[in-house]
């Protein structure tokens, strides 16, 4: 009894428990659209030749407002039509099978073909779909596929090209042929406009204009508008994925070898023209460094070039640059000071810092540079010795280039003695001015000479001024010559150039305070003293200038009662 009555109570614990094990895991249920994975693979299964369900490949696709299933299915082979047209592949295992899968971002989204962006696929109340934004863009991007005079085409064409052939109808072999000869067209139209562009390049730059020479560059570059314009046109053919993806991967190869082939002749010819441009000079460094310039570019450009043309295969390259780097790091430390040297001679090369006869000034180092090599640059000391500097070095060091001056600064100070007076130091002023601005080398619209400082021993005036010469011995003839000159002022107005002197007087401190409480001029003097130096005082002006002053970049008269020596 106890046992028949306690069976309806089990068998209702029963229900329960199932039931809400159920509702707790009815999120987690399997479904067509429970990862990208399952989305990707619920929309193209249902849509294949041989198994053409529409109303089940439209079930992971998120409905629009107001628009009916026909409307969705349609949606639905465009994209798919889009898809084999570009050759766009889905890779399934590509496609996580995670039901909370995240981009990097953090984002529940997923594209359906890695790298193209158009179409993805997203998160919505647990379940994958094409976003209702997606679903919006599929018109423009059949449009973009695909033009309207294939459709017309199509329907005039007589029923035998519409026939099977290996999979392909007939009009797809013709529209191919068709394709590959106009694109052999524009390949061979291209690379004469190149060749006839490229005669007048390199006559420019005094370069043999050879037909090798222009073969070579110009092959490539028909090569690539070719396949630029396959590329733009195979989709109107409509072809299976199959075929699509081998032709899509095949244009990425010509296309990336073409453009390797291309880099590496424009290297070539970019070494040409550094040669036609080494020969003019008298130096044959400039010869070597064109070699090493080449060479390097060639590298450079196989190198990056491999590594592009992986990536257009979608081969991942990471894992072989690292085993590279893994393999060579031992070589890599060994060879590390004389490849630091040899990049350093390209840097030097490119930024050209410094030229063969330059006198420079890195960090220690001052001289005039005798020759720049592969491994280091020679310089010459004002000592006469040769110092060598590793081209690293100097790829990294603060240069001062002394030879690339436009002009030479002079700046120095005169003192002349106490005993001048205010008008003998105006005219010395105005005459080192007059002499700066008579000499043929000074820059006349940059120069200062002023009354500036009470030295120690001497009233010191500021000479600072530039001249435009190519050569020190010339900045040193043109500084005699003015130095000379302002000696010859200094005798001529009677002024005397001060030295280090010192005057000790020796007085008792009875006596020198008498004398200066005799010599101290009343209160009355000292005030009329200040105020004649104030606003509107008899001294409140300015030192008067004798002449207009000799003023930098000023013709017309300065020194005049407003303006005095210059300030």
């Amino acid at each position: 009894m106890r046992t028949r009555a306690s069976l309806p109570a089990l068998a209702l614990w029963a229900v329960a428990t199932l039931s809400g094990a159920s509702a707790a895991h009815a999120a987690d249920a399997p479904g067509p659209c429970r990862s990208p994975r399952a989305a990707a693979q619920q929309f193209l299964d249902n849509l294949q030749p041989d198994q053409m369900l529409p109303n089940d490949a439209i079930k992971c696709f998120a409905r629009p407002a107001g628009m009916s299933d026909a409307e969705l299915i349609q949606r639905a082979r465009d994209l798919k039509a889009v898809l084999d047209a570009r050759g766009l592949y889905v890779i399934m295992d590509d496609l996580s099978d995670d039901a909370d899968f995240k981009d990097e971002r953090g984002r529940h989204r997923s594209p359906l073909v890695e790298g193209y962006e158009p179409v993805e696929l997203r998160r919505d109340a647990g379940a994958w779909r094409f976003p209702p934004n997606v679903v919006d863009r599929i018109p423009a991007l059949y449009r973009g596929t695909f033009s309207g005079w294939t459709e017309k085409t199509l329907q005039r064409l007589p029923p035998v090209f519409r026939k099977s052939i290996l999979g392909h109808e007939v009009w797809q072999f013709v529209g191919l042929a068709l394709l590959l000869g106009l694109c052999w067209l524009v390949s061979r139209i291209v690379r004469a406009l190149v060749k006839s562009r490229l005669v007048v390049l390199l006559r420019r730059w005094k370069i043999d204009s050879s037909s090798a020479l222009l073969q070579n560059v110009a092959r490539p570059l028909g090569i690539l508008a070719a396949t630029g314009l396959f590329a733009a046109l195979f989709s109107e053919l409509r072809l299976p994925i199959s075929t699509a993806r081998v032709l899509t991967v095949a244009a990425r190869l010509v296309a990336a070898l073409a453009g390797v082939v291309l880099a590496y002749r424009l290297v070539d010819v970019f070494a040409m023209h550094l040669e036609a441009r080494a020969r003019a000079t008298a130096g044959k460094m400039d010869d070597q460094l064109v070699t090493l310039v080449r060479k390097t570019l060639r590298v450079v450009v196989v190198a990056v070039g491999v590594v592009f043309v992986l990536q257009n295969l979608h081969i991942d390259v990471t894992s072989l640059l690292a085993g590279l780097g893994i393999g060579g790091l031992a070589l890599a430390l060994a060879a590390k000071d004389t490849a630091a040297n040899l990049f350093g001679s390209v840097t030097i090369m490119i930024d050209a810092p410094f030229y063969v006869g330059d006198w420079i000034k890195a960090n220690d180092v001052e001289g005039t540079v005798v020759e720049i090599g592969l491994r280091s640059t020679r310089v010459r000391t004002f000592y006469d010795s040769i110092i060598s500097v590793p081209n690293s070095v100097l790829a990294t060091a603060s240069i001062d280039n002394m030879s690339r001056r436009t002009y030479r600064r002079i700046s120095t100070r005169f003192g002349i003695g106490y005993d001048s007076t205010p008008a003998q130091v105006q005219a010395f002023c105005e005459g080192i001015r007059a002499i700066i601005a008579n000499h043929p080398d000074t820059r006349k619209d940059a120069y200062e000479v002023h009354f500036v400082d009470y030295g120690e021993s001497a009233l010191e005036i500021m000479f600072y001024a530039f001249v435009k010469v190519d050569a020190w011995t010339k900045e040193l003839l043109a500084r005699h010559e003015m130095f000379l000159s302002i000696k010859r002022l200094a005798a001529e107005i009677g002024v005397d150039f001060a030295f280090p002197t010192r005057t000790l007087h020796i007085d008792t401190q009875a006596e020198a305070t008498d004398r200066r409480r005799a010599d101290a001029p009343e209160d009355e003097a000292l005030v009329s003293a200040v105020e004649g130096f104030g606003p509107q005082g008899r001294h409140a002006a300015r030192g008067k200038g004798l002449t207009h002053g000799f003023f930098a970049g000023v013709r017309s008269a300065r020194g005049s009662d407003d303006d005095g020596d210059g300030e």
